[in-house]
């Protein structure tokens, strides 16, 4: 038996106007959805950390986002997952959009705080944030109220990208494993 959602006081007229429908298998990555501007970083530490030579081809594994719903117009919200490998090192950045943020599964640590699955954070637009991914990683959901944003990467944190390499170079078998494990689910 199918089940309509009345909208107003008429019984006889019913409507699913407005409710949209989704699912995770249709879930697109984020960086070829549109919805996320390409990344701006600080040029003076990306040149300060080619100098320190190659990267293992693991930091790119670390972090999984998909863009799970995008709604119309640019005052839609939107509905991102990110996945993160353990020990998967964030460094500071901001968002040009208010967002919050619902830990699924894992646990994170900001600063001095750690968070668990079922804890959450809100994030103010350009308010800068950073955290890392604990023993046993994170899912993430990021609830904007917004339908696209930018992500910029704060100047000075030099030493949380080269704690990103150290993570990926001690972890990096470990996150293919993970990784591929997420994305069949």
């Amino acid at each position: 038996m199918e089940h309509d959602i009345v909208l107003d006081e008429h019984p006889k007229k019913r409507s699913r106007r407005g409710i949209k429908l989704f699912r995770g298998r249709d879930a697109v990555p984020l960086d070829e959805s549109g919805a996320m501007d390409p990344m701006v970083f600080d040029a003076e530490e990306m040149q300060l950390l080619a100098q320190d030579g190659p990267r293992s081809p693991t930091i790119a594994l670390g972090i999984s986002d998909t863009l799970v719903f995008q709604g119309e117009g640019p005052d839609g919200c939107s509905l991102v997952r990110a996945w993160l490998a353990p020990h998967y090192v964030l460094p500071r950045h901001t968002h040009s959009g208010d967002c919050t943020y619902y830990l699924l599964e894992g646990s994170i640590t900001m600063g001095s705080q750690e968070l668990h699955a079922g804890d959450g954070f809100f994030v103010p637009s350009n308010a800068p944030y950073a955290y890392e991914a604990g023993p046993a990683g994170a899912v993430v959901l990021e609830f904007r109220s917004q339908t696209t944003f930018d992500i910029r990467f704060s100047s000075g944190q030099l030493e949380r990208w080269r704690q990103m390499a150290v993570a990926a170079e001690e972890h990096g078998d470990r996150w293919i494993e993970l990784r591929e494990q997420d994305l069949a689910r």
